[in-house]
C-alpha cells in the first residue's frame, strides 16, 4: 500500500518525488547514520507528512509554544497590573523591560540553542528549559521588589522560554515537508490559544484571589502542559556527524535575500509588540469598560490564532514569502489604526485585525526563513542567527515605545511603530523580488 511522503535532496532541498511506497523512519535514520559516520550527507531523505509520531510531535510542540510564547503575549496584563497597581512610582518604559528582556532571551537564546540542536541535543535543551520555565514561573509569585520581577520574569523566564522556544518550532521540520507551513502555523496557533486562555484565567484569578494566587494556579497547568509535551516530542532525523564543517555567520549573511528578510525581521519587531503589550493599557485610559479591557488580550489573541493557520495554509499552495509580506503590510496598516481604537467598537476592531495580521507574522517566520535554506542540516544555525538579529529589536523596541509613550502620549509611540513595520515589510519585498528572479517562478 502506498502512502503520500516527500523525497528531498537535502543539500539542495528540493522535492524529487511525492507518492512512493512508505520507507519506515528507522530504516531512513539508519541510511542516514550510515552516510553520515562516512562523513557525507545521505543522497534522499524522507519526509512522512505528518503520521501518528509527526502530529503528535506537532501537538507536544503546540503546548511547549502555548506554555511560552502564549504565557508571554500575556505581559500586557502584567504590564497594567505592575503599572498601574504593584509598582505605580516606576514608568512605563522601566515596565516595559521586563517584556522586552523576556523576548529578547527568547529569541537571542537561539544562537545558542540552534547549533546545539543541529548537533543532536534537543531532548537535553528542552529539558533544562522546562526545569528553569517551572521554576520561574512559580517565582514571579513570590517577587516583591520591581528588581525581583527583573531577574525572575525578565531574565529566568526569558532564559527558559529561549531554551524551548527555537527547538519547538525546528523539531516540526523533521517531519514535514510540503506541508511544513502549515504544521510550524498549528504550533505557533499555540500562542494565541494561550495568549486566549491564560489573560482571561489571570485577570479572574486576580481579581478574586490576589495576584500571587493567580500567577501560583497558572503555574500548576503550565507545568502539567510541558511535561506532557515533552513526552510527545521526539527527533526523527539523525544529527549531523563528521563530514562538513558547519556553516560560519559570515557565510549565512552573505545571501543577499536572507539579510534583506533578516532586516525585516528586524523593523517588524521593532513595532509590532507595542499594540500587544500597550492596548490593555490605552483602552483603561480611554475610559473605556473594565469588563471590555479585562478581554482585550484575549480577543486580539483570538484572532491571532486564526492568523496563524490560515495564511501558512495558503502558503503551502502559494509561498511563504507571498504570505509574509502581505500579512507583514496589513500589521503595519494596523498600527496606526489604534488612533480609531478609543471607542469599544474601535477597540474591538483594532484587536480583531490586527490580531489576524499580526499572528501571520510570528507564524510565517520560521517557513519564509526556512524557503530560504538549501542544506536542512543548518536549520538551526539559520534560525539562531536570524532570532539574535531579532532580539536586539525586541530588546529596544517596546522600552522606547515606553519612553514615548510617557513624554508624548500614544500619538508618539504608534507612529514610530507604524513606521517601523511597514519599513519591515518594504525590506521582506525585497527578498521576495528576489527570491522570484532566481527561481524564476512567483510561488516564493
Amino acid at each position: 500500500m502506498a502512502t503520500k511522503t516527500t523525497h528531498i535532496d537535502p543539500m539542495r532541498g528540493k522535492s524529487i518525488g511525492a507518492s512512493q511506497p512508505a520507507v519506515r523512519n528507522d530504516d531512513v535514520e539508519k541510511k542516514g547514520e550510515d552516510s553520515t559516520e562516512l562523513g557525507a550527507p545521505p543522497t534522499s531523505m524522507e519526509f512522512p507528512e505528518g503520521g501518528l509520531m509527526g502530529w503528535l510531535c506537532v501537538l507536544g510542540a503546540t503546548l511547549i509554544v502555548f506554555c511560552t510564547f502564549g504565557y508571554a503575549n500575556t505581559f500586557g496584563i502584567f504590564q497594567s497590573y505592575y503599572q498601574l497597581e504593584a509598582f505605580p512610582n516606576q514608568s512605563a518604559s522601566d515596565i516595559s523591560w521586563v517584556g522586552s528582556i523576556q523576548l529578547f532571551l527568547q529569541f537571542s537564546l537561539g544562537a545558542v540553542t540552534g547549533p546545539l540542536y543541529d548537533k543532536g541535543y534537543f531532548r537535553a535543551i528542552v529539558g533544562a528549559g522546562i526545569i528553569l520555565y517551572i521554576i520561574s514561573v512559580f517565582m514571579i509569585s513570590l517577587c516583591k521588589t520591581f528588581w525581583q520581577v527583573v531577574l525572575a520574569q525578565g531574565l529566568a523566564l526569558g532564559t527558559g522560554i529561549g531554551l524551548l522556544f527555537l527547538p519547538s518550532l525546528s523539531i516540526v521540520s523533521h517531519y514535514f515537508f510540503k506541508r511544513r507551513a502549515f504544521a510550524i502555523g498549528i504550533v505557533t496557533a499555540g500562542s494565541s490559544l494561550g495568549g486566549i486562555c491564560l489573560p482571561i484565567m489571570l485577570n479572574n484569578l486576580i481579581v478574586s484571589h490576589g495576584f500571587a494566587k493567580a500567577v501560583q494556579y497558572t503555574s500548576i497547568l503550565l507545568s502539567l502542559l510541558l511535561v506532557i509535551a515533552f513526552t510527545l516530542i521526539h527527533p526523527r532525523l539523525p544529527p549531523k556527524k563528521g563530514g562538513a564543517p558547519p556553516p560560519s555567520a559570515k557565510k549565512i549573511f552573505s545571501s543577499v535575500p536572507f539579510v534583506f528578510l533578516v532586516v525585516g525581521f528586524f523593523c517588524v519587531s521593532m513595532g509590532l509588540y507595542f499594540p500587544i503589550y500597550y492596548l490593555q493599557v490605552f483602552a483603561a485610559e480611554k475610559g473605556i469598560s473594565k469588563n471590555l479591557t479585562f478581554y482585550t488580550i484575549a480577543i486580539l489573541n483570538a484572532s491571532s490564532t486564526f492568523g496563524r493557520i490560515i495564511p501558512n495554509r495558503v502558503a503551502d499552495h502559494v509561498g511563504s514569502l507571498n504570505c509574509l509580506v502581505f500579512m507583514c503590510s496589513g500589521a503595519g496598516i494596523m498600527v496606526f489604526a489604534m488612533f480609531g481604537a478609543g471607542t469599544p467598537g474601535g477597540l474591538i476592531a483594532v484587536a480583531i485585525i490586527y490580531g489576524f495580521f499580526s499572528g501571520g507574522y510570528n507564524s510565517l517566520f520560521a517557513p519564509a526563513l526556512l524557503s530560504l535554506t538549501e542544506d536542512f542540516s543548518e536549520i538551526g544555525m539559520r534560525l539562531g542567527m536570524a532570532f539574535l538579529v531579532v532580539s536586539l529589536a525586541v530588546l529596544t523596541g517596546t522600552p522606547i515605545n515606553g519612553a514615548l509613550l510617557a513624554r508624548f502620549g500614544f500619538y508618539a509611540p504608534i507612529i514610530y511603530s507604524g513606521v517601523f513595520v511597514c519599513t519591515g515589510a518594504g525590506a521582506m519585498t525585497v527578498t521576495l523580488v528576489l527570491q522570484r528572479r532566481a527561481k524564476g517562478t512567483w510561488k516564493v
